[in-house]
């Protein structure tokens, strides 16, 4: 755990700034914690298959079993039967190709590459795109995104990055309000899905000269103004001192461990792309059970779900790298029936790993530098 110098935060201020509004609907009255559940187990599934084809190793993330025994449920499921809904995710403003086409995409921790919708982007009407000629094809069990992958610019916040590879799907993926998915975790062989030498948009930046550091800071807040930094810390975001994890050494995604109420989850996966916090079930239903004001209740695929009283939320910290954060009650909130409030913390059968999603982010200013694999961790301004 290293505290940034002021030296360092000083330079980090200076390098070229990038700066992006993020925004998210509220939670929807219709949306469930079950879809958002089953979207991130379907995920994991697919990006834990990906990487035993490439490299005969086994990431031991979700029961691969249970996702298929998932997937099976859902196609039994009558055609007229009204599909769960997913909350909606922190998503921004990017603009590709030349003339800039504008499109929201969620910017995800979780995975690697930047996929668009068909819908949201036309390499076409595009004067710098260029096709690969590279199909790429890609599962999220019910979920099926193919299509091919191109190259173009890629603007963030006045940061234009040339070349950057784009899946253009031959189909809008997942139906809701974004264009796309924009990965930003690390995009090692063994994690991308397009299998293309071409560099991602942080790396093509740096490597053009656009920005002095390869670092994205994420600053979400259920209340006021939701900000992407790129290719710099913004000081204007901190409340407080940034302390630093050691070196990453997951070659796949960004991870640290935390303590909730005094109950680790070790070696955490960090992602923006899921609007949940998770774990193996039984252990979920440990941490439940020990916080003051909250209660489990099973749902009907065998999930553990923290409920509360609205009118009395629970005290809910974080301690992460030394230092303790307030999860916000907005982040704790998942939706409400009469006077019981239901938690965005659930723990699935499906899950081995733990999970800090988007609630988690909004404790504070959270900054992913790739140059040196290091997380930074500051309370928000």
């Amino acid at each position: 755990m290293l505290v940034l110098p002021t030296l360092a935060l000083l330079l980090a201020s200076l390098s070229s700034p990038a700066r992006i509004d993020l925004l998210r609907d509220e939670t929807s009255h219709d949306a469930s914690i079950e879809a958002d559940v089953h979207y991130a187990l379907h995920k994991y599934a697919a990006i834990a298959r990906h990487h035993y084809n490439k490299t005969g190793e086994h990431l031991d993330i979700v029961n691969l079993d249970y996702v298929d025994k998932l997937h099976a449920n859902v196609q039994k499921r009558a055609s007229g039967e009204t599909r769960l809904r997913r909350s909606k995710a922190w998503s921004g403003q990017i603009e590709v190709g030349f003339p800039p086409q504008k499109s929201l995409v969620v910017f995800d921790t979780g995975s690697a590459d930047l996929f668009m919708d068909k819908s949201s982007y036309h390499p076409k009407l595009s004067l710098t795109s260029k096709n690969l000629h590279k199909p790429f094809d890609f599962s999220y069990a019910s979920l099926h995104v193919y299509g091919d992958v191109y190259l173009d610019d890629v603007s963030i916040g006045g940061v234009k990055a040339k070349h950057v590879p784009i899946g253009h799907g031959s189909k809008d993926f997942d139906g809701d309000d974004t264009g796309g998915t924009f990965g930003l975790s690390f995009a090692t062989a063994e994690n991308r899905v397009y299998g293309v030498e071409q560099d991602t948009f942080m790396w093509a930046a740096k490597k053009q000269h656009l920005i002095q550091s390869s670092t994205y800071q994420f600053t979400l807040r259920p209340r006021g103004k939701a900000t992407l930094s790129v290719g710099k810390i913004d000081p204007f975001e901190l409340g407080g001192l940034v302390t630093w994890s050691d070196k990453n050494t997951d070659k796949t995604f960004w991870r640290t461990t935390v303590e909730l109420n005094g109950n680790k989850m070790e070696n955490a996966i960090l992602d923006t792309g899921t609007n949940v916090i998770s774990g193996p079930k039984d252990r979920i239903k440990d941490i439940i059970d020990q916080i003051d004001g909250m209660d489990v209740r099973e749902l009907g695929d065998g999930a553990y779900q923290g409920t509360y009283d609205c009118r009395h939320p629970p005290k809910l910290e974080f301690k992460v790298l030394g230092q303790t954060f307030k999860l916000p009650e907005e982040a704790l909130n998942f939706g409400y029936a009469g006077d019981m409030c239901f938690s965005s913390i659930i723990g699935s059968p499906g899950m081995s790993d733990w999970l800090l999603g988007s609630p988690f982010f909004q404790v504070g200013s959270i900054i992913f530098n790739f140059d040196v694999r290091r997380m930074g961790i500051a309370k928000s301004s």
